[in-house]
C-alpha cells in the first residue's frame, strides 16, 4: 500500500470557471515575486483552489510545481511523504536518504530540525529557476511534529523556492515574524469573494439583469460558492435572504434534486470515495454508465475539481460531498455503510482504508487490517503515528481488540519501551486465548518471548518458549509464528549463554527465513556481534548474508546495512581484518545514506573498537567503548547496558587499562545485582575471565591462573562474547611464563583446533608470541601452522594512498555522472543503466561528496571538463 497518487497531482484547469479575475491574479503573482510565503485563509466555498488552478496554469514554463492536498488525519510522516512524491520529478540532489530524512524528522527534537534544514539545503540545489510548494488544506494539519518542521522550513526557505499554504483558517504556525519582515502575503475571504462588479458581470453573462445581479451580490456577499449554486437555479425567486453554509447545504440539495435521477444516485453513492474515476466508481458497483457520468458532472460543472485528465478523475468540492452523503445516510443508511467498506477494500492509502471502514462501522475490520498493515504503517506514519492510529478506536473495543494490543506493542518496542511493549502482548494473549484463537496465541506468545528475552527476564521466556515449542511440536509451527519461535530460541540460547546452541538454532531460523523472502521478516532476525561470535556462526551467517542481500536487491534499505555491518563482524571474527574494515565501511556509508540507524552506529563502534583494539590502537578503542557507553540507549535497558559494559569491561582487560577494568567491574556488579536471570545455574560466574585479566594486571598471577582454569571448567556458559578461546591464550602465556610449557601447550591447542581465531583476536600481541614459540611437538605442528597463519594475516595494515581526483568515482558512477551531463533525469538514468531509482538517488550523493559539489548541474561541468582535458591533444 502507499499514499493516494491524487495527494500529489495539482487539479487541473478547466473550461467554464465562474470568472477571469486578472487583478487577483496579479495580486497572487506579486505576492510570490516578493515575498516567500503566501498564505490564502478562507472558508470553504471561497474559490481557493480554483485560484491556485488558475495561477499553476498561468506560472512560468520554467517554475517547478509540486502539490501536497493534505487530508484529515496526515501527520509529519504522510506530509513528507508526500513532499518526497511531488519533487521526485525535479531530482534533488539528496545527500540523505528521503527516507532517512523522514526517519530522522519523526524522532523529534535536534533531528526534525536537521531534517528540515537538509530538505531546504537540496531543494535550494536543485537545478529549476524557480519553485512553488503548494500545502492545499492545512487546517487538516493538527499534528504537533508537522507544524514545528513547517515553522522550521518557513522561517529558513531561500529565494528559489516559495510556500503556498491554502487554508480554511490560519494554522498555528508562527507566522507574525514573517508578516513584521515583510516575507508573508495574505489573501483572506475579502480578497477572495467577488467584488459587486464581478457578480454584476457574471449575472449579465448569466442572462439576469442588473437588479437580479445586484441582489444576488447582497445575498451571497461574494462568496463563490453560494453565487454559482445560485446561478444554477432555475427557480430565482425561491432564494433565501442571505447564502452562507447553512443554506448551501440546502441549494445544493436543490441543485442534487433537479438532476437526472441517473446521475443523481450516482453521486449519492459515489461520494463515499475520494476521488472519482471509472475504475474506481466501478469496483464500487457502478456501470458501465460510470464514465458518462463522469464526463456529465464535469460537463455540469457540479463542484468538481479535476485531478487528472487521463483517465479523467474528479474531486468533489467537500461542501458539496459533505451534503451528498449527510443525504445517502439519511435515505440508505445501509447502503452508504456498504458502500464505505466496499470503498475500503480497493483503497490503496492505508490511511484512507483504516477512516472508511471506521465510517462504516467495521472497527474490527479496521483492527485487523491495521495489524496487517503496521509495518508498512509503521514506515509512513513512525512509531507514534500508528498509536495515533489505535487511538482513534473507542477505548473499549480497544481494550478487548487482541489486534489493537500487538499493533500498540509494535509500535512501543521500535521506540525501545520494551516493558510496556510486553504489557500489551501479554494483553494480547488472553484476549486470544479467550477467543480460543490459537495461531494468534502462539504469535502473540512468540513475540512477547523476544521482548521477555531483552529484558532479560529469561525464565519467564523460557516457560512461554517450552507451552509455545517443546520438542515434538515444533513441525506443527508454521508462517511468522515458526519464524518468530526459532528467533526467540536462538536469542534465548545466547542470552542464557549456552552458547554452542546458538549456531544450530540460527540454521533453522535461516531455513525458515528463506521461505519468506520479505525485508520485515529478513530485518528481524538480523544477528548482533555477540551471537556472531559464538562457534560454528561463520558458514550459516555466509549465507543468511547472501540471502539478505538477495531479498534487499538494488533497493536501498536500512537491511542493506545491517546485513553488511553483520558480515563485517563474521569477517572479523574469521581473522579478515582488511575485509571486514570494507564491509564496515560499506555498511557505514550506506548507514548515512540513511541519516542515523541507532543500532548500526551502535555495532559500528563496538567494531571499530575490535579493529582498532587488533591494530593495537588503544587509546582509540577505548575511546569508542567510552563513547558508546555514554550514547547507551535507555530503551535497551538495563540487561542491555550490563552487556555494554561487558564489553567495555573486555576492551579494558585486553589494553591492559587497570583503572577502567575497575571501574568497570563495579558497575556491572552493581546492575548485575538487579537481573535475577544473569546468573541461571550454567553460568554462575560470568565475570570470572574479567577477574583474571584484573589479577593478572595487578602482579597476582597464580590467583589469575586459577580464575582462568575455573573458567574453562565452565565450558560453554563461559563464552560470552568468545570468551574462552582468549583464556586459553592467556593461560598458556602466563603457564608459559611460569616454565610450565607443556602445561601451556595442553592449555592453548583446543583453541587452535577451529578454523577461525575468533575470541584470540582480543590478545593479538598473545598470539604472536605463542605463534613464535617452537612447541616441540607438544602442539600438532598443523595447528601451530594455522595459528601462524592468523597472525600473518593480522599484520599491520597500510595506508591507502591518497586517491586521484580522476579516480575517486567508480566505474558504475561514472556512468551515472555521464548520464547527468547528458542531461538524463534520474528516471531516464535508471532506465538506461538497469537501476532503480533509489540507487541512482545514492549514487548522485556518492558524487557530490566525493567530489565536494552542492549540485547536479555543478557535477555535470565537472564531469565535462573532465572529458575535454583528456581528450587525446586536450595539452598540445
Amino acid at each position: 500500500m502507499a499514499l493516494a497518487l491524487t495527494k500529489t497531482r495539482a487539479p487541473r484547469p478547466r473550461e467554464g470557471l465562474l470568472l477571469h479575475r486578472p487583478a487577483l491574479l496579479a495580486a497572487v503573482g506579486r505576492a510570490l515575486d516578493e515575498q516567500r510565503v503566501l498564505l490564502i485563509s478562507a472558508p470553504a466555498g471561497y474559490g481557493k483552489t480554483a485560484l491556485l488552478t488558475q495561477v499553476l496554469a498561468e506560472a512560468p514554463p520554467d517554475t517547478a510545481v509540486a502539490w501536497v492536498a493534505l487530508d484529515e488525519g496526515d501527520d509529519l510522516g504522510r506530509l513528507l511523504d508526500c513532499l518526497f512524491t511531488a519533487l521526485e520529478a525535479y531530482d534533488l540532489p539528496w545527500r540523505t536518504a528521503p527516507e532517512g530524512l523522514r526517519d530522522a524528522a519523526l524522532r523529534g527534537g535536534p533531528d526534525l530540525t536537521a531534517a528540515a534544514d537538509a530538505m531546504l539545503n537540496a531543494l535550494e540545489a536543485c537545478e529549476v529557476a524557480r519553485g512553488l510548494i503548494v500545502l492545499d488544506d492545512v487546517h487538516h494539519l493538527a499534528d504537533g511534529a508537522a507544524l514545528q518542521f513547517l515553522d522550521r522550513w518557513l522561517a529558513r526557505m531561500g529565494e528559489r523556492w516559495r510556500l503556498v499554504l491554502s487554508t480554511r483558517h490560519e494554522p498555528p504556525l508562527r507566522l507574525s515574524r514573517l508578516r513584521a519582515a515583510g516575507e508573508l502575503a495574505d489573501l483572506g475571504p475579502a480578497d477572495l469573494a467577488l467584488a459587486e462588479a464581478e457578480v454584476a458581470q457574471l449575472a449579465q453573462a448569466a442572462g439576469l439583469d442588473e437588479q437580479a445581479g445586484a441582489e444576488l451580490y447582497r445575498r451571497s456577499q461574494g462568496w463563490p460558492a453560494g453565487l454559482r449554486l445560485a446561478l444554477g437555479l432555475a427557480q430565482r425567486a425561491a432564494l433565501p435572504a442571505a447564502i452562507d453554509r447553512a443554506t448551501f447545504d440546502y441549494l445544493a440539495a436543490e441543485v442534487l434534486d433537479r438532476l437526472e435521477p441517473g446521475l443523481r444516485g450516482f453521486l449519492l453513492r459515489t461520494s463515499v470515495l475520494h476521488e472519482l474515476d471509472v475504475a474506481r466508481c466501478q469496483a464500487l458497483g457502478e456501470g458501465a454508465q460510470a464514465a458518462a457520468f463522469l464526463a456529465e458532472i464535469e460537463r455540469l460543472a457540479l463542484f468538481a475539481t479535476v485531478v487528472d485528465l487521463a483517465p479523467l478523475t474528479l474531486r468533489l468540492h467537500q461542501l458539496f460531498r459533505d451534503m451528498l452523503q449527510q443525504r445517502l445516510r439519511l435515505e440508505q443508511p445501509e447502503l452508504q455503510l456498504q458502500l464505505l467498506e466496499r470503498a475500503a477494500a480497493f483503497e490503496t492509502d492505508a490511511l484512507r482504508r483504516h477512516g472508511l471502514l471506521m465510517a462504516a462501522g467495521r472497527p474490527e475490520r479496521a483492527a485487523d487490517l491495521l495489524l496487517a498493515d503496521g509495518p508498512l504503517l509503521m514506515n509512513q506514519l513512525g512509531a507514534q503515528g500508528l498509536l495515533d492510529l489505535a487511538a482513534r478506536f473507542d477505548p473499549a473495543f480497544a481494550e478487548a481488540s487482541p489486534e489493537l494490543h500487538r499493533v500498540k506493542a509494535l509500535a512501543l518496542w521500535v521506540q525501545w519501551e520494551a516493558e510496556r511493549a510486553e504489557f500489551h502482548l501479554g494483553r494480547a494473549e488472553a484476549l486470544f486465548e479467550a477467543r480460543g484463537d490459537e495461531a494468534g496465541l502462539r504469535i502473540a506468545r512468540a513475540h512477547r518471548s523476544i521482548l521477555l528475552i531483552a529484558q532479560g527476564r529469561l525464565t519467564e521466556a523460557a516457560g512461554l518458549l517450552q507451552d509455545l515449542d517443546p520438542f515434538g511440536t515444533q513441525r506443527e509451527l508454521s508462517g511468522e509464528a515458526r519464524r518468530v519461535v526459532l528467533l526467540a530460541r536462538c536469542w534465548h540460547a545466547l542470552e542464557s549463554c549456552h552458547f554452542d546452541s546458538v549456531a544450530p538454532l540460527f540454521e533453522a531460523q535461516l531455513a525458515a527465513l528463506l521461505k519468506e523472502p520479505t525485508v520485515d521478516a529478513w530485518y528481524t532476525g538480523v544477528p548482533a556481534p555477540r551471537q556472531i561470535s559464538c562457534r560454528g556462526m561463520a558458514a550459516p551467517m555466509e549465507r543468511w548474508f547472501r540471502g539478505a542481500v538477495q531479498v534487499v536487491g538494488e533497493r536501498p534499505l536500512p537491511l542493506g546495512v545491517m546485513a553488511y555491518m553483520a558480515r563485517a563482524w563474521s569477517l572479523f571474527w574469521q581473522g579478515q581484518v582488511a575485509e571486514s574494515e570494507q564491509h564496515l565501511a560499506r555498511a557505514e556509508a550506506d548507514a548515512a545514506w540513511f541519516g542515523r540507524l541507532v543500532i548500526a552506529r551502535n555495532h559500528g563502534q563496538a567494531l571499530h573498537a575490535m579493529l582498532d583494539l587488533v591494530q593495537g590502537r588503544h587509546e582509540s578503542a577505548l575511546a569508542l567503548m567510552r563513547l558508546r557507553l555514554a550514547e547507551h540507549v535507555p530503551g535497551y535497558g538495563r540487561w542491555g547496558l550490563w552487556h555494554g559494559l561487558f564489553f567495555c569491561s573486555r576492551m579494558a582487560a585486553a589494553c591492559g587499562d587497570r583503572p577502567l577494568l575497575d571501574e568497570s567491574l563495579a558497575r556491572l556488579e552493581r546492575e548485575g545485582a538487579e537481573l535475577p536471570d544473569l546468573t541461571p545455574p550454567h553460568r554462575r560466574r560470568p565475570l570470572l575471565g574479567l577477574r583474571a585479566q584484573q589479577a593478572w594486571l595487578a602482579g597476582r598471577g597464580a590467583e589469575a591462573i586459577a580464575l582462568w582454569r575455573e573458567l574453562l571448567a565452565e565450558g560453554e556458559g563461559g563464552d560470552l562474547l568468545a570468551q574462552l578461546a582468549e583464556a586459553r591464550l592467556r593461560l598458556a602465556a602466563a603457564l608459559l611464563a611460569d616454565g610450565e610449557r607443556a602445561a601451556a601447550a595442553e592449555a592453548l591447542a583446543p583453541a587452535l583446533a577451529g578454523h577461525d581465531p575468533g575470541g584470540l583476536l582480543w590478545a593479538v600481541p598473545l598470539m604472536r608470541r605463542m605463534a613464535a614459540e617452537d612447541w616441540g611437538g607438544l602442539i600438532d605442528p598443523a595447528a601451530v601452522a594455522r595459528l601462524r597463519a592468523w597472525v600473518e594475516a593480522l599484520a599491520p595494515l597500510v595506508p591507502a594512498p591518497p586517491t586521484p581526483a580522476d579516480d575517486r568515482l567508480s566505474q558504475r558512477e561514472s556512468e551515472v555522472i555521464a548520464q547527468i551531463a547528458a542531461g538524463a533525469s534520474n528516471k531516464h538514468i535508471a532506465r538506461a543503466l538497469d537501476l532503480s531509482p533509489h540507487t541512482v538517488k545514492r549514487h548522485v550523493a556518492n558524487i557530490l561528496d566525493k567530489l565536494g559539489l552542492n549540485s547536479r548541474g555543478e557535477a555535470a561541468a565537472w564531469w565535462r571538463e573532465r572529458q575535454a582535458s583528456t581528450r587525446p591533444g586536450a595539452g598540445a
